[in-house]
């Protein structure tokens, strides 16, 4: 289970940084592209949160917010 879980985090980490610098790249943008990057740095965690859960074999409703705070 430990290398699974390196693995998943060690994945996760390289779509964040890879989106990270999506955002930091000095050029022109096309509106929505910031707020779509971000977004999907949502789903990223999204992604790592649920593959995690299996991995270590709980899915008890988890306590990941649904909707943003306010």
């Amino acid at each position: 289970m430990h290398d699974e879980v390196l693995g998943l985090l060690d994945k996760h980490l390289a779509e964040l940084h890879a989106l990270r610098g999506e955002l930091a790249r000095q050029r022109t943008v096309v509106p929505g592209e910031r707020r779509r990057v971000a977004a999907a740095t949502a789903g990223s965690a999204r992604r790592y949160a649920q593959a995690l859960i299996q991995v270590l074999g709980r899915d008890d409703g988890d306590d990941l917010p649904r909707r943003p705070a306010r």
